[in-house]
């Protein structure tokens, strides 16, 4: 008996319809969809600090004086400022109180950010009343009862890399002048002290002014 594909017409059907099969199979796999990044990925991502985590505080680690978070407060975007940052809880409330700096300034997040966009909606003007809380991508975060994986970086327009608390740009306020100070906590009703958790501070809102 003869086969099938021995036929001429048969033969040439047989390899369009082959054709048609594998163009189809390369369409479906251009049209793939792209690999999902994991949930919770973006929220703390890390990616734009290629930095070490250390755990404690400044001091405990022996950090340099006049460095990072020791360097004065008019001059955070120095580049010896930008050594290293201590993220640190409040000792007296872990959970509700608000996270400072080796100086004991305290963290502010911005209510016009949006958590996990990896940007900043406080610019120009507003940075200079509100300093980004920035550090050199190769430096040290100073991690003090904060869990590292809440801690996340992303790079500002002007280059510098500002650092994130669950998924919260941060920031601190020029009005602090003292340590421990949360003159900043309910101004404009969009700046808070921020908690380990993103959260705002468990603080009585302040006009900016308060002592």
């Amino acid at each position: 008996m003869t086969s099938p594909l021995r036929t001429p017409a048969l033969r040439a059907i047989a390899v369009i319809s082959l054709c048609a099969a594998l163009a189809s199979c390369a369409d479906g796999a251009s049209e793939a969809p792209p690999a999902q990044t994991a949930v919770g990925a973006l929220p703390n991502s890390d990616a734009d600090f290629d930095g070490t985590f250390l755990a404690g505080t400044a001091k405990e680690n022996n950090a340099q004086p006049g460095t990072g978070d020791f360097a004065p407060a008019g001059e955070q975007n120095t580049e010896v400022a930008r050594r290293w940052v201590q993220i640190g809880a409040d000792p007296d409330d872990p959970r509700r109180g608000a996270l400072r700096d080796a100086a004991g300034r305290t963290f502010y997040f911005f209510t016009q950010d949006s958590a996990s966009a990896g940007s900043s909606q406080c610019v120009d003007a507003c940075a200079l009343r509100w300093p980004p809380v920035v550090v050199d991508p190769k430096g040290k975060v100073f991690v003090d009862n904060v869990p590292k994986d809440a801690i996340g970086a992303f790079v500002r327009p002007d280059g510098l890399t500002q650092l994130t608390v669950a998924g919260h740009p941060i920031y601190r306020f020029t009005g602090d002048t003292r340590p421990g100070q949360t003159r900043g906590h309910g101004v404009d009703s969009a700046w808070f002290a921020i908690t380990p958790s993103g959260t705002a501070a468990s603080l009585p809102a302040t006009d900016g002014n308060a002592r």
